[in-house]
């Protein structure tokens, strides 16, 4: 079985070679498209959510969240309660930028399941879903 996690583990390689490559001119390589992705999708989350929302270590997030504000995809703003946290909020230029990002993720999804059934489909995801530790 465990074949199976190394075919999850290549294929995540893959589209995040294939992301990387695509983003890259942008400077979102390193899988930052992902961090745009997600703050887009729901803004206003605290970096730890974020972090976690990625699945990436939070020193490592903290680190790319804060290049990403400096090149000016993301605004970082205190917590309206608890001024020791920050919230961050994607750009006009993020913003803009996500219908892409969205279309590009689409993309890989659909190539990647072309050949499955959507019976296939939805015992996958249910399967997936079991494999996934809860956050």
């Amino acid at each position: 079985m465990f074949d199976v996690i190394r075919e999850i583990g290549a294929i995540t390689r893959l589209i995040q070679t294939k992301s990387n490559a695509e983003f890259r001119s942008l400077g979102l390589d390193n899988n930052a498209f992902l961090y745009v992705i997600r703050a887009c999708e729901r803004p206003g989350m605290f970096m730890g959510e974020l972090a976690d929302d990625v699945q990436i270590d939070r020193t490592t997030a903290f680190r790319t969240i804060q290049k990403l504000v400096a090149a000016g995809w993301f605004v970082l703003q205190p917590d309206a309660q608890d001024k020791r946290l920050r919230r961050v909020f994607p750009t006009a230029q993020a913003k803009a930028l996500y219908p892409r990002l969205h279309a590009f993720e689409q993309q890989c999804s659909d190539e990647l399941l072309s050949e499955l059934t959507p019976a296939e489909r939805t015992r996958l995801t249910a399967l997936i879903k079991k494999l996934t530790p809860v956050r």
